[in-house]
């Protein structure tokens, strides 16, 4: 067959092996060499960047490639770019059937590249030492761009610690200081409510009567009175006549202990019994009666009451080693009077035991103290006694906080079995909770009826005798009981 390359036409210029037309080979032309060395000398020694400026698209489809010396571009199937070559190694893209890109990654000369698997999920190929490592993309095609790699996990939540605490050395002594004395505090309120309760349960409890109320009459929240009856009976179960009659008030809103004494011959209305002594109340009904009749002319309310004989009084004050007053020789004298003439024999003593010397700053015993709170004939009558009862009682008060203790220990053995109350255990315990506070208060005295509200006057009975009595404006008596005992302001 006739070659038509090079302008050879002469076939008999080739010598024929096989009796057929000879193909002619390029490579075994010399000429054909030399000008594809040309050609390779003259295009691929220039620059590759310049020749990317000037020539960025390549048709061909041949591959050129001379190790250490000629750089050059390997070209797809389909006319895409071709990428070059370096340090003797191909650099560059190699295109898959659909055009897809691969990326390179070059490590010691070699190719590198990644391995995608068929579902669009990259994976990764790891070469054999001096192998090609690359990337397989799938068969459909992903825009993503050069270098792509899949976004890091989120960051999960740092777990908190959580942060001790440190515990301070005073806090820690603070707090062990402050549980020792809870501790202490719970052990004395122990003893102190065995011991108040023990007392009580040996009080003389009565019920309460029939009462005749005054819905009128004053009272407060804050303000707890209990009437305090001495009597001149000389064993529990007479009931004698009211000899003494002081309501002691405990305002909480002032501070103060009111003593007020109601005068003996005070002319008042009893309730079913007339007119007559405040004192005839106790002797006709009791102290239920006594109460009702304050109440219904002085308009105030009493609840509750503590009934004391004449040994009782002077048992109290001997549980507190007695109790010194300032007295003068005629109140000296007076005190021996009663001493022989009533006391001593109630007492069992001798006639003339136990008498006062003189006036001045005596210490009195528990009998002493009786008779010096039944004087009525020394000074303004009825109206020092009751003074001078109110006198006994705040010293009695006073020298009972000092001693608790061991006055706690006599009165329960001498005198608590012979008071007699109608107030529940339940309030004595509680009143007994509150007594150490009440003791702190302000003591005032108070004396009804008050000076200028009354007149000394003879009333005749109806078996021709009479008395003298003392007729009290009422309306001013009441106004002075409200501001001096219910007040909420000192």
């Amino acid at each position: 067959m006739p070659d038509k390359h090079n302008g050879m036409n002469n076939e008999k210029n080739f010598k024929n092996t096989d009796n057929e037309s000879t193909m002619y080979i390029p490579g075994d032309s010399k000429q054909y060499q030399q000008n594809a060395q040309q050609y390779s000398d003259n295009y691929y020694g220039r620059n590759v960047s310049q020749q990317n400026q000037h020539q960025p698209n390549y048709g061909s489809q041949q591959q050129y490639q001379q190790v250490g010396q000629q750089q050059g571009y390997q070209y797809p199937q389909n006319g895409q770019q071709g990428y070059p070559y370096q340090n003797g190694q191909q650099q560059g893209y190699q295109y898959q059937q659909n055009g897809q890109q691969r990326y390179p990654y070059q490590q010691g000369g070699q190719q590198q590249g990644y391995s995608y698997p068929q579902n669009g999920q990259q994976g990764y190929s790891y070469p054999q030492s001096g192998q090609q490592q690359g990337y397989s993309y799938p068969q459909q095609q992903y825009a993503q761009p050069q270098g792509y790699a899949e976004p890091p996990e989120p960051p999960q939540p740092r777990k908190r610690r959580r942060r001790r605490k440190h515990r301070s050395l005073i806090g820690v002594i603070l707090r062990r200081v402050l549980l020792s004395l809870f501790i202490l505090f719970l052990i004395v309120f122990g003893i102190y409510s065995c011991t108040s309760l023990s007392l009580i349960n040996k009080m003389n409890f009565v019920k309460d009567g029939e009462r005749t109320r005054n819905s009128d009459a004053i009272s407060r929240d804050y303000v707890q009175s209990i009437l305090i009856i001495g009597t001149d009976g000389r064993t529990d179960d007479e009931r004698g006549r009211s000899d003494s009659m002081i309501l002691v008030s405990f305002n909480t809103k002032t501070d103060e202990t009111i003593m007020t004494s109601f005068m003996r011959d005070s002319y008042v209305d009893i309730p079913g019994y007339g007119w007559n002594k405040l004192n005839a109340a106790y002797s006709f009904g009791g102290a239920e009666l006594l109460m009702d009749t304050i109440e219904k002319n002085f308009y105030v309310k009493i609840d509750n009451y503590i009934s004391i004989n004449f040994v009782t009084f002077a048992s109290i004050i001997d549980s507190v080693g007695g109790i010194d007053m300032e007295i003068s020789d005629e109140e000296a004298n007076e005190i021996n009077v009663i001493l022989q003439n009533e006391v001593n024999e109630i007492m069992g003593d001798v006639p003339n035991a136990d008498f006062v010397p003189e006036g001045g700053k005596v210490h009195l015993s528990g009998k002493q103290a009786l008779c010096y709170s039944r004087i009525r004939y020394v000074g303004n009558s009825d109206f020092e006694r009751t003074s001078r009862q109110r006198r006994v009682m705040t010293e009695l008060i006073k020298k009972g906080a000092k001693n608790a203790p061991s006055f706690a220990k006599k009165i329960s053995k001498n005198a608590l079995p012979h008071l007699t109350t109608n107030m529940t255990k339940g309030k004595l315990y509680l009143l007994s909770l509150k007594l150490p506070f009440y003791l702190k208060n302000e003591t005032k005295q108070l004396q009804i009826p008050v000076d200028g509200s009354y007149t000394g006057e003879n009333v005749y009975n109806s078996d021709g005798s009479y008395q003298s009595v003392l007729t009290v404006d009422f309306d001013k008596n009441c106004d002075v009981i409200e501001d001096e005992v219910f007040s909420d302001k000192k």
